[in-house]
């Protein structure tokens, strides 16, 4: 068996289990869970055994996906001639990045195009987006949680009422994981920059920076998106070995060495992919080591699986998040972490409880909440 389709087997028997152990009905629960997280087609077409090269130059199958992927693709395609030709330094990460590499038009779920761009260019990078129609999206002033980090999500302003909006989000830094509520920014460093190159009409990192870029996603949306598991696991199997260093650095500048080792265990250990030098796999201390007995491959997924929904748990303040941001960040803020979960700011209690008629109401209906067992923490009890 191909080591692609070794490994989607093995992430297809885990997704089985998982939804069998939930209750998932359909003809394959495995496939049922797995079009949860948007990998369904992905999956089949390997279990299918569509794993040669050509296989994804074969039509793709006509539906939503496969019409929003494309038109995504043409308006990245688009943005960054606009970009180049003012001489802004840009690139491509993520899901569309990935598209006609890794997964076929039809098969990677897309909400967005996500763009990073040079800090110094990005009054100019802004500008030209403006240029294509592009306006600022939420721009009202209200506070809330996204609205801090160092990035803005765009939209095309003049749409018809039956057209699809096209969203990017656009950085010019990444969060500082020490904290839940973003703070600090992260640059990318030169280095960095200077490994991007073109591939199919967009600039793109070189795959040992893209996987980095891939797991400080991961780690800031509390490991929920099973998609960024599988770009992880494409992106590891695409890195030569001594693109594993590269891939180190990078994530200590972005504060997930630890959430790396914790994970790349996991690639090796129940994905058994090859290890990579350079990238050290058993956590060294008992954080890392507290990670990884949560983050087993099958308790992983169980968890995204019962929260699949909740596209903005990554920003709600709960006892299990600020949890897993301690053991998985490099160097947590560990006396703003325990602050913001106890006594959150007042913004952040207005957004997030908008009727609560007072910041003290607001702050008492966030202690429950923050509080409460989660769904899969229950689950868990219950089944031991």
């Amino acid at each position: 068996m191909p080591p692609v389709a070794a490994v989607n087997a093995r992430l297809y028997r885990a997704f089985t289990e998982v939804a069998r152990g939930m209750k998932l009905r359909g003809q394959d629960p495995g496939l049922e869970l797995a079009g949860q997280f948007g990998l369904r087609r992905f999956i089949e077409r390997h279990l299918a055994g569509g794993d040669a090269p050509e296989a994804l130059e074969e039509p793709p199958k006509p539906g939503p996906w496969l019409e929003r992927g494309a038109r995504l693709r043409k308006e990245a395609r688009a943005v960054s001639r606009s970009l180049t030709e003012a001489g802004i330094r840009h690139c491509f990460f993520k899901g569309i990045a990935l598209l006609g590499r890794f997964y076929r038009l039809d098969e990677r779920q897309l909400a967005d195009i996500d763009l990073i761009v040079d800090l110094d260019q990005y009054n100019d990078a802004l500008a030209a987006i403006h240029g294509l129609g592009f306006s600022e999206l939420g721009g009202d002033g209200d506070w809330a949680p996204a609205a801090r980090r160092p990035g803005v999500t765009l939209h095309q302003a003049d749409l018809d009422a039956d057209d699809e909006d096209t969203l990017i989000d656009l950085h010019w830094g990444l969060e500082s994981l020490a904290t839940v509520l973003p703070d600090e920014e992260l640059m990318l460093p030169p280095t960095v920059w200077a490994s991007v190159e073109q591939e199919r009409g967009l600039p793109i990192l070189a795959d040992e920076h893209h996987a980095a870029l891939v797991l400080h996603h991961l780690v800031r949306h509390d490991m929920l998106h099973i998609r960024g598991l599988l770009d992880f696991v494409l992106l590891w199997q695409a890195i030569p070995n001594q693109g594993g260093q590269m891939m180190t650095a990078l994530a200590r500048t972005l504060g997930v060495e630890r959430a790396l080792r914790v994970v790349g265990r996991i690639m090796v250990d129940e994905l058994m992919l090859y290890p990579l030098r350079g990238v050290t796999l058993s956590p060294d201390d008992w954080r890392g080591r507290a990670a990884l007995r949560r983050l087993r491959l099958k308790r992983w997924i169980a968890w995204a699986a019962r929260h699949v929904t909740g596209h903005a748990s990554h920003l709600r303040l709960t006892r299990s998040l600020v949890w897993r941001r301690f053991l998985l960040a490099d160097a947590p803020q560990t006396g703003r972490l325990v602050r913001d979960l106890l006594a959150p700011p007042s913004e952040y209690l207005r957004w997030r409880w908008p009727d609560a008629g007072s910041d003290g109401s607001a702050w008492r209906r966030h202690l429950t909440s923050a509080f409460r067992p989660s769904q899969a923490t229950a689950q868990t009890r219950t089944n031991r």
